[in-house]
C-alpha cells in the first residue's frame, strides 16, 4: 500500500519562514496606541464676532480639546492633550495691549505676544497643565481694531507639546477659524474712514468734541422715482454714492457750535458720467427732527429704514436751501492732460450738517 506524504520543498520552507519572520516584525513594531491613530481635534471660537474701528475692547478666543460627550463639530474625543495654542492676530488688531490665559480646571497657562510675527503664543506651564480631552483654554486679547470693515480672521492652531518639549504633534481645527467683524468706525472730528468693498471714503470735520460712528452699507435711504421723487430720482438711481453711510453720535459725542461736514469721495467710473449729476438722498430719524428742504423746492417725506420712522429727501445745494444741504461739489483727476485715467478722477461731495445733529443716512 502506498502512503501519500507532503513534500516541502526548499523554496516552500523559505517562504514560510519569511511570511513568520514578517508577522513577527509587525507585531513587534506596532504600540497599542500608535501616534498616526491619535486623535487630535479641538474648536476655536471668539466672542463677541463684531468690533467698530477705532474702538478700544476685548475679544475672548476659546479654544477646547475636543471631549466626550462629542459635541458637534467634534466627531471623537482627542486622545491627546494640548499644549499650546498659536493665534495669528489679523493686522487690523495689532498689536494687542493685552492678551491673558486662563484654562479650565485650574490648569496653568501663560500667553505672550510676537509683534514681529503678529502672533499669541498661550502654553500650559507644565506637562501636567495641559489641555486633556473636553478641557479648554480662553485668550483674553485686548486691542484698537483699524477702521477698515470687514471679516478679520484670528487664524489659530494647536499642538500637543510644550515649545521646547517633544510630541509637538499638530490638532486639527474641527470648527471654522474664529473671526470678527469691523462693522463702521468712531470717528473724532477730522477723522476718515474708507469702504474696502467700493473705495469710497468719508471725512467727518467740525468743532465737536468726542465721536461719531460711521458705517457703510446696510438698509439706506430710497430716493427713487418709485418712492416718489419722479425724475430727479431716475437720476439719482444712477448717480449715487457707491455704498450708502450711515452716521450716529457716539455715547462720548459733544455738540460744537459751528456746522459739520462730511465729505463723500468715490471714484467716478461712469462714462461720460459728470461729477454735478450726483445726487445725495439724506435721512434724518423723525424724532426730534423736521422735515427739510429738498432739491427742486420740495420737502422731505416720511419713509421706514429699518423699522425707525425717517424724513428722506434729495439734498439741495446750500445756495438754495438751509442745512442739511449740499455744500461742494467737485472732481479731482489725476495727472497729467485730458483725457484723464477713469480710475484717477475722484468725485467730492460736501455735506452741511447742523452741530447737534451728527444723524446722516
Amino acid at each position: 500500500m502506498s502512503v501519500l506524504r507532503p513534500l516541502l520543498s526548499g523554496r516552500g520552507r523559505l517562504v514560510f519562514v519569511t511570511t513568520a519572520l514578517l508577522l513577527i516584525a509587525a507585531l513587534v513594531a506596532a504600540p497599542s496606541v500608535s501616534n498616526a491613530a491619535a486623535v487630535k481635534q479641538f474648536t476655536a471660537g471668539i466672542t463677541p464676532d463684531t468690533a467698530t474701528g477705532g474702538v478700544s475692547g476685548e475679544w475672548i478666543e476659546r479654544v477646547k480639546n475636543c471631549g466626550t460627550p462629542v459635541l458637534a463639530p467634534c466627531t471623537a474625543a482627542s486622545t491627546i492633550a494640548i499644549g499650546q495654542v498659536r493665534i495669528t492676530v489679523p493686522a487690523e488688531f495689532r498689536d494687542p495691549f493685552s492678551f491673558i490665559a486662563s484654562a479650565s480646571n485650574e490648569n496653568n497657562w501663560t500667553a505672550s505676544y510676537n509683534s514681529g510675527t503678529g502672533v499669541i503664543v498661550a502654553q500650559a506651564v507644565t506637562g501636567n497643565d495641559k489641555l486633556n480631552s473636553g478641557e479648554f483654554v480662553d485668550i483674553a486679547i485686548g486691542a484698537i481694531p483699524e477702521c477698515i470693515s470687514g471679516p478679520k480672521e484670528f487664524r489659530t492652531t494647536a499642538v500637543g507639546g510644550l515649545p521646547n518639549g517633544p510630541n509637538n504633534q499638530t490638532f486639527s481645527i474641527i470648527s471654522s477659524q474664529p473671526s470678527v467683524t469691523i462693522a463702521g468706525c468712531q470717528l473724532a472730528s477730522g477723522g476718515s474712514v474708507t469702504d474696502p468693498a467700493t473705495g469710497q471714503t468719508e471725512t467727518i470735520d467740525g468743532d465737536f468734541t468726542g465721536h461719531v460712528n460711521v458705517t457703510f452699507g446696510g438698509a439706506g435711504p430710497d430716493c427713487s422715482s418709485e418712492a416718489g421723487f419722479g425724475d430727479l430720482g431716475a437720476q439719482w438711481e444712477v448717480y449715487h454714492l457707491p455704498s450708502p453711510v450711515t452716521i450716529t453720535p457716539a455715547d462720548d459725542f459733544v455738540p460744537g457750535v459751528e456746522d459739520k461736514i462730511s465729505t463723500s469721495e468715490f471714484d467716478q467710473d461712469i462714462f461720460g458720467g459728470d461729477s454735478s449729476w450726483y445726487l445725495i438722498c439724506f435721512a434724518v430719524p423723525q424724532e426730534d427732527h423736521t422735515a427739510f428742504e429738498t432739491r427742486g423746492g420740495g420737502t422731505a417725506i416720511a419713509q421706514t429704514i429699518g423699522g425707525i420712522p425717517h424724513f428722506v429727501g434729495i439734498l439741495a445745494s446750500c445756495a438754495d436751501a438751509p442745512t442739511p444741504c449740499v455744500s461742494e461739489q467737485f472732481l479731482t483727476t489725476g495727472p497729467g492732460a485730458p483725457p484723464w485715467s477713469p480710475g484717477a478722477n475722484r468725485v467730492n461731495i460736501s455735506i452741511r450738517m447742523e452741530p447737534g445733529d451728527p444723524h446722516k443716512r
